[in-house]
């Protein structure tokens, strides 16, 4: 067993685990690396639990990550045990930890500190809540990042907040943030439109909505999305003059503002968790690009006869939001998430995870792509 100084401890906890490893920065098949001898994380603090990994999901965040675009303010010492999405059990607490106990079952996201490809990993509490009871291990962990970021963009970041009547459009509703941008809004009473190709409408009924292709067809029946083919037709173009409250844009690219502007209420708000460059190689350049394009839309918003606000959300760490998430739309059944495909490095070796970091980047996943580490008892 692991040495651990905790007030909690399950027992037959090993020493070493099976991880990836990342060397350097770049592509995942020329820095990762899966190691069988990794040291199982040792001292935890008063804060800190350690989880039995089970599944783990990526992100776009992830790839860009490894890729290095974040070294500017983010840097690693290598090797570093990359991921962020995670779910499993808690077999370990810190002496001052009070929100859980050896043998809870938690989801969370570790941010770009990773740790989350391996099967086991030392967090703060913090970062976890409880994994809905309803949701597999698979499942819980495909939640974390995405799903929070919406709830936070269309919940924190607007402001009055989405709700029942409220007019939004959803900019990529296929990729994972949109999805559960879609299910959110549609589960408070929203009005929601959203765009993707022909490809993914198939994905918009398989949150059980009855998908309409002309605002001409809308009737008064909740089920329905109104989906725009961005392929074909401009949301903008489109939707000319509707009125609507809100613009939640989870592409990028000025693109996306040029066409919110079109068809945004008096006083409607653009929410961009991407900004203009949806590569996002964070450096001074890009630092000084993003500052200016905020005040320049703040000062647009201020003088301009439309108060249109132009909005930059990122993701903030809340155990509690993940609760309510959790609570309020999960267990519900309100919202659900929806897997591509998992991949497993027990069946597959470091396969799994280089196939895991190539369907991610290539932007064709319908839906998210897990990594299973165990298998659920």
């Amino acid at each position: 067993m692991a040495k651990l100084a905790a007030t909690e401890i399950e027992d037959g906890i090993p020493s070493v685990m099976t991880g990836a490893q990342q060397n350097d920065y770049g592509d995942a098949r020329n820095v990762i690396t899966l190691h069988q001898d990794i040291p199982v994380p040792g001292e935890l603090s008063c804060k800190q639990i350690l989880i039995r990994v089970y599944a783990a999901a990526i992100n776009p965040v992830d790839w860009k990550v490894l890729k290095g675009n974040l070294t500017f303010i983010k840097r690693f010492s290598f090797p570093h045990t990359p991921g962020s999405d995670v779910a499993g059990v808690v077999v370990a607490i810190g002496s001052s930890v009070k929100r859980f106990r050896v043998g809870d079952k938690v989801y969370g996201n570790l941010g770009t500190d990773g740790g989350s490809y391996a099967e086991y990993v030392r967090e703060k509490e913090s970062l976890f809540a409880l994994k809905p009871s309803n949701l597999t291990m698979v499942e819980a962990a495909a939640v974390p990042l995405a799903c929070l970021t919406s709830y936070q963009a269309l919940f924190n970041t607007a402001s009055p907040i989405v709700g029942p009547g409220s007019k939004i459009m959803v900019c990529g509703g296929s990729s994972a943030t949109g999805l559960y941008g879609v299910q959110l809004a549609k589960a408070v009473g929203a009005h929601v439109t959203t765009t993707c190709s022909q490809r993914n409408f198939s994905l918009m009924e398989k949150l059980g909505c009855k998908v309409v292709q002309a605002c001409s067809d809308m009737t008064t029946d909740p089920q329905q999305l109104l989906v725009i083919d961005y392929n074909n037709k401009d949301f903008g173009q489109e939707l000319k003059g509707q009125e609507y409250d809100f613009v939640y844009d989870c592409v990028g690219g000025e693109q996306q503002w040029l066409a919110a502007q079109q068809i945004l209420r008096r006083g409607g708000q653009f929410i961009t968790i991407v900004g203009n460059d949806p590569e996002m190689k964070v450096s001074l350049k890009y630092m000084a690009t993003l500052g200016s394009t905020l005040v320049g839309h703040k000062l647009q918003s201020i003088f301009s006869s439309t108060k249109l606000s132009y909005k930059f959300h990122a993701i903030r760490e809340s155990y509690q939001d993940l609760d309510e998430i959790r609570t309020r739309f999960l267990e519900t059944d309100k919202v659900k998430p929806i897997i591509d495909t998992v991949f497993d490095w027990r069946k597959d070796g470091v396969e799994a995870l280089y196939a895991l970091y190539e369907k991610s980047k290539s932007g064709k996943a319908q839906g998210k792509l897990v990594l299973k580490i165990a298998d659920e008892e």
